[in-house]
């Protein structure tokens, strides 16, 4: 996939597949319970997303066990993340995987998007089948800041859902994104808000 990633990150990563895994089975964290689908559609997946993240300040918004936050966080040390998901039983998950693999830059936020305080202080708002497009611009248009975008990751080309953008976002591009193994298409939505 062209990420060039360290022996420790992908150590790292292993471990938080295998922590996936194990909470998954007491607490339904997440549909996929095969490890080689989790690989794919949720690792793999996730790791699409590398290039488009230039920022250094990043929020995940419906994050759930940590797709694609805590798989970014991991390979970007250096960038600061926030996960936000309103679901107690996966923010602690994401509590419990920070303090076990010592990730330092991660803040685990459990509430609502639009109780968020932090507005206008993000390069990307990311989300992976969170919502509509339309929902997503709704919920988190105040979030970015002046030169930050929404990255919005989908399933077939959405374009009902662009149709419909609200007229406060601008459409920057929408990248077909290669998944190794993973036969349905993915799309990346790139949305700015409107100077």
């Amino acid at each position: 996939m062209g990420a060039s990633l360290s022996d420790e990150t992908i150590q790292t990563l292993v471990n938080y597949l295998a922590m996936l895994e194990k909470w998954n089975k007491a607490y339904n964290l997440t549909a996929i319970r095969d490890v080689e689908q989790m690989i794919s559609l949720h690792l793999l997946d996730s790791l699409a997303t590398l290039p488009f993240i230039k920022g250094d300040n990043i929020i995940d918004v419906g994050t759930g066990p940590g797709l694609p936050g805590m798989v970014l966080a991991i390979c970007y040390p250096e960038k600061q993340f926030t996960l936000l998901d309103s679901n107690g039983k996966k923010t602690r998950f994401l509590t419990q995987v920070k303090m076990e693999l010592g990730i330092q830059n991660v803040t685990v936020a459990n509430e609502r998007v639009e109780k968020h305080a932090f507005q206008g202080t993000y390069d990307h708002v990311i989300s992976r089948a969170f919502a509509s497009l339309q929902d997503m611009i709704n919920w988190t248009l105040p979030l970015p800041k002046d030169t930050g975008n929404f990255l919005a990751m989908k399933g077939v080309y959405p374009s009902e859902e662009i149709t419909a953008l609200p007229k406060e976002v601008e459409l920057v591009s929408v990248e077909p994104l290669n998944v190794p193994s993973v036969q349905a298409e993915r799309h990346m939505v790139v949305m700015t808000r409107k100077g």
